[in-house]
């Protein structure tokens, strides 16, 4: 079966509009969106249902239900839901700037063509539900940083603890040795000198025994 478009409407749809979906025709609004904007999508199939004929099943008639597309300003669908009876809702984010369209098409299955009371609003900006659920998700992400640094902060911490403790006990070590070094170098001169007072004593008692003799 082929589909075609019957119409584009420009305007703001903010409000809720209210019209007849006929099968076999896809009907499509647009509008221009911010690029990083959250649309939400309030859509309804109402309960009077067929204009034709008020009187048939309205659960047969729509089992398959009716088909919402989102178009972005590239023309590929960015979103699409199927709409049943009662109300609905869809949001997506625009990821770029530019003119969304939003069609309706309901399949044909019947021989005579049926019409579909059909309401639709669009809004922009950020829905309360989804702003909380953003709000937590960006809180936890916070506190799982927060909980990240804190973590890197205190093994940092725990390093430079250990780091002035091995500094501590290599100036411990080396302040031991250079007293070691300085006692020996000490003990060694003295001993030099010893030797060297020994040494003149022992060669002026020989000249004298010498000389004596």
């Amino acid at each position: 079966m082929k589909y075609f478009l019957v119409f584009v409407l420009l305007f703001n749809l903010n409000q809720c509009i209210s019209f007849y979906a006929k099968e076999g025709v896809e009907k499509c609004f647009s509008d221009e969106v911010p690029s990083q904007t959250i649309v939400v999508i309030y859509h309804e199939l109402m309960s009077e249902g067929v204009a034709k004929n008020e009187k048939r099943d309205m659960q047969k008639m729509i089992k398959d239900g009716i088909t919402l597309n989102v178009y972005g300003p590239d023309g590929n669908i960015v979103k699409t839901t199927k709409t049943v009876e009662g109300k609905n809702k869809l949001s997506f984010t625009a990821k770029t700037m530019g003119r969304y369209k939003f069609c309706v098409i309901k399949a044909k299955q019947f021989w005579s063509v049926n019409e579909y009371k059909y309401s639709l609003k669009i809004q922009q900006g950020v829905d309360h539900n989804l702003q909380d659920a953003a709000n937590k998700t960006h809180v936890e992400s916070i506190k799982d940083r927060i909980s990240a640094l804190k973590n890197r902060t205190d093994d940092f911490i725990s390093l430079q603890q250990l780091n002035r403790e091995q500094e501590d006990k290599l100036t411990t070590q080396s302040i031991d040795i250079s007293r070691r070094v300085t006692q020996t170098t000490i003990l060694q001169i003295v001993v030099l000198l010893a030797s060297g007072v020994y040494q003149i004593w022992s060669l002026k008692k020989f000249f004298k025994q010498r000389f004596l003799m």
